[in-house]
C-alpha cells in the first residue's frame, strides 16, 4: 500500500508524524505547493513534489490523503478523482455546501470511495457513551443536551466559521449517538452559539457552543446530557454518569474499548470493499446541518434540513402506468386474475413484504387462504364483491378497507358484472 500526503502544513505535519510511525506498513510521498515544507521531511528518505499530478503520475500511490487548507479541498479531491484514487480528506469537503454535494455525487458515481476524518466519534469514551445507548440502558432517546466551551489560542475571524472548523464534528455526534436524523435546525449567534435541532423520532437536541469563554473549558467533544425515558446518560469531562432507578453508575475506564482510528477504519474499508464509516456521504449530513444553521442565523426562523438526509429521490409508481403480470389462478380460486407487483419486499426498510395493484374480473376470486404471523390489507378502489373473513361473508364496495390480522383467513370473490379492482399490502409482524 502506497500513500501520498498532500499538504504538510498545519494538520498535515501531525498527519505525516502519524503515518511515518504507526503505518509503516504503508509507504509513504508528500506533495507540498510550499517547497520551503520540504525541510519538515528532509533526511526521512520520503518523495516530495511540489506538483501534485507529477507526485501520482511517478508514485502512482493507492490512496490520497488530503490535508489542505479547505480552500483547496475541491481542487485536490478533484485531481484525485481524475486518477480514480480513493480520498482520505480533512474536513470539510469543500469550502460551501453547494461544492461539497457536487463532490459528493461525483465520488458516488464513479464508485471512488471517499472518507472523512472525522474524529470525535473515534474517542473511546464516545464509543462506550453510543454502546449503552444501543443496548437500552435508557431506554428511548427524549432529549439530548450539548455544550462547548473554550478559549481558542486564535480566534475564528469569521465566527460563523465555527459550524464548519467545529461544530461540524458536534452535529456528526448528535447524529451518531441517537442514530437519527436532523430535520428542523433553529439558531441564534450572538455572545455565544445556540441550536435547537428537531430530529427523526420526536428528539429534540440542543447545542450550545463558545470559543470565547472566560470559564472552565469542555473536552472536544463536549460534555452532553441524553435524557431517555428510563434513565439519563451524561458525559462530564472524560467520564459518563449512569442514572437510573434512583442509583448513579460512573464510567471512567475505556481501555477496553474497541475505537480504531480513522485511517485505520478507512484502510479496512478498502480492503473489505464497504463504505467507511465516516464515507463523505454521510459527513456531507453533517457539513449540511452546518449549511442550514447558517441559513438559520441569517434569516432568524427555524430552517426544514430534510433535503440534506441523503435518502434518494422521491418514489413515486404509478399502478395504473405499470404493466399486468400474465393472469394466474389466486391461492386456489376461481379464474385468472390479473394483478401488478409495485413494491417489493426489498423497497421497504419496515416489515411490509409487498404493495400490489389486483384486478378481479366477474365471476373470479382470491381463493380462501391465510398468512400465518402476517397482516394483509384490502382497498377497494372500484367494483363490488364479496369478502370473506375467518368464515364470516360481506358484500364490500369503492372505499372499504379489509383488515386481515395474522392467522385469519380471507378470500375475495367477484360477483358482479364489472372488474373488482384493489390494493393490497402485506406486513410481517414484528
Amino acid at each position: 500500500m502506497k500513500a501520498l500526503l498532500v499538504g504538510v502544513g498545519g494538520f498535515g505535519s501531525g498527519w505525516y508524524r502519524r503515518l511515518r510511525n504507526q503505518y509503516g506498513e504503508v509507504a509513504l510521498a508528500v506533495a507540498d505547493r510550499d517547497e520551503s515544507h520540504r525541510s519538515r521531511i528532509e533526511g526521512d528518505g520520503v518523495p516530495f513534489y511540489t506538483s501534485i499530478t507529477e507526485a501520482i503520475e511517478q508514485e502512482k500511490p493507492d490512496v490520497l490523503l488530503n490535508v489542505t487548507p479547505r480552500h483547496v479541498h475541491k481542487e485536490i479531491n478533484s485531481i484525485a478523482f481524475d486518477y480514480k484514487l480513493p480520498v482520505f480528506s480533512e474536513k470539510p469537503i469543500a469550502d460551501n455546501y453547494e461544492d461539497a454535494k457536487a463532490m459528493v455525487e461525483r465520488a458516488e458515481q464513479e464508485q471512488i470511495p471517499y472518507m472523512i476524518a472525522e474524529n470525535y466519534r473515534r474517542f473511546p469514551l464516545v464509543r462506550r457513551l453510543k454502546q449503552l445507548l444501543v443496548e437500552g440502558t435508557i431506554g428511548d432517546i427524549v432529549t439530548v443536551d450539548g455544550e462547548f466551551y473554550r478559549n481558542l489560542d486564535k480566534p475564528i475571524e469569521n465566527k460563523l466559521d465555527v459550524l464548519e472548523e467545529l461544530v461540524v464534528h458536534h452535529f456528526d455526534l448528535v447524529r451518531y449517538l441517537t442514530g437519527r436524523e436532523v430535520g428542523k435546525v433553529f439558531a441564534t449567534y450572538r455572545h455565544q452559539l445556540h441550536i435547537v435541532m428537531d430530529m427523526q423520532a420526536g428528539i429534540i437536541a440542543t447545542f450550545t457552543c463558545s470559543t470565547r469563554s472566560k470559564g472552565k473549558h469542555t473536552e472536544w467533544a463536549g460534555n452532553w446530557r441524553i435524557e431517555g425515558t428510563e434513565g439519563c446518560l451524561e458525559l462530564i469531562d472524560s467520564q459518563i454518569v449512569l442514572t437510573k432507578d434512583g442509583e448513579t453508575t460512573l464510567f471512567d475506564e475505556f481501555s477496553d474499548v474497541e475505537s480504531p482510528g480513522a485511517f485505520s477504519e478507512f484502510l479496512l474499508a478498502l480492503e473489505e470493499g464497504r463504505e467507511a464509516e465516516t464515507s463523505a456521504k454521510d459527513y456531507l449530513k453533517n457539513q449540511a446541518l452546518a449549511h442550514y444553521t447558517r441559513q438559520s442565523i441569517r434569516e432568524n426562523q427555524m430552517v426544514d434540513t430534510s433535503s440534506s438526509w441523503g435518502y434518494g429521490p422521491m418514489i413515486v409508481r404509478n399502478f395504473l402506468e405499470t404493466e399486468f403480470s400474465a393472469p394466474g389462478v389466486s391461492h386456489n380460486g376461481k379464474g385468472l386474475t390479473l394483478g401488478k407487483r409495485l413494491f417489493s419486499k426489498a423497497d421497504f426498510d419496515t416489515p411490509i413484504m409487498f404493495l400490489g395493484y389486483t384486478e378481479i374480473p366477474p365471476g373470479t376470486s382470491i381463493g380462501y387462504h391465510g398468512h400465518r404471523e402476517d397482516e394483509e390489507v384490502y382497498i377497494i378502489l372500484e367494483g363490488t364483491g364479496i369478502m370473506t373473513v375467518n368464515g364470516e361473508q360481506r358484500q364490500v364496495k369503492s372505499g372499504d378497507i379489509v383488515l386481515n390480522k395474522p392467522w385469519w383467513k380471507h378470500g375475495l370473490e367477484n360477483n358482479s358484472e364489472e372488474p373488482l379492482r384493489a390494493i393490497i399490502f402485506e406486513v410481517k409482524k414484528g
